[in-house]
């Protein structure tokens, strides 16, 4: 039996059956908060969601205390599930979703709202770091997991074939069903946030141009403290000064 997560305190589901979630509980030896339970101090630091219903996760209230971590289960085996509770449980706040919900959902802003729970700062610095989380979610979905190559150009004509071909990818579950990572952990005077996805990578990431439809790795690099391609391209990490 594995060990229990260390900063994951309690499970709950969203739109999971009950057999599967008590069959996870029991796997991660963590114990089931029922919907509309206390939200104390009894569950340490944080909930780990198990979300079977992408929509209803877009509710506000599930991406505030006592929820850290977010795992949608679509398509995951239970062990898979499990490892990446394991990877939520060495993290402040953790996501693991489908292209779909990353896309449809504005990922960054969620996660800089944990953020600012776990250590207030000032407006400005925040909108710095949503800016360049939402530019590496953005990059990880659409070069990422859709492998969607930058617009050439800017001409309507250019405009209409990235945008054509990104619908194509966003409707083909083989693309649509990979899976974005936001990890995000607080160190002594800095926030760490790393995005991964499951596409190809690249190989020499300090040359990549993700061209003219997106302002790509410049932007990002312009706003934080130190910037680490990894796992050949396929994982950013991101260090904020605090």
């Amino acid at each position: 039996m594995v060990p229990s997560p260390t900063r994951v305190a309690a499970l709950q589901g969203l739109g999971v059956p009950a057999d599967r979630l008590d069959r996870l509980s029991a796997a991660l030896r963590l114990p089931p908060r029922r919907p509309g339970s206390p939200a104390g101090e009894e569950f340490g630091a944080s909930v780990l969601l198990l979300v079977g219903d992408a929509a209803a996760v877009e509710a506000p209230e599930f991406w505030q205390r006592p929820f850290g971590a977010w795992i949608e289960i679509a398509g995951l085996s239970d062990a898979r599930i499990v490892e990446a509770a394991h990877r939520a449980a060495r993290a402040d706040l953790f996501a693991c979703v489908t292209t779909v919900t990353a896309n449809r959902l504005h990922l960054a802003g969620r996660i800089l709202t944990g953020l600012a729970a776990l250590h207030p700062m000032p407006e400005a610095q925040r909108d710095d770091m949503e800016l360049a989380l939402h530019e590496a979610i953005s990059n990880a979905v659409v070069h990422g997991n859709l492998q969607v190559e930058g617009m050439k150009g800017l001409s309507v004509e250019a405009l209409e074939r990235f945008s054509h071909e990104l619908a194509a990818r966003m409707a083909d579950p083989a693309f649509a069903e990979r899976r974005i990572e936001v990890t995000a952990w607080l160190e002594s005077a800095c926030a760490v946030v790393e995005v991964a996805d499951e596409g190809t990578g690249f190989a020499r990431p300090e040359r990549i141009d993700y061209g003219a439809s997106g302002r790509g790795l410049d932007l990002i690099a312009a706003i934080v403290e130190e910037l680490q391609l990894l796992d050949g391209g396929r994982r950013i990490r991101m260090r904020f000064p605090l």
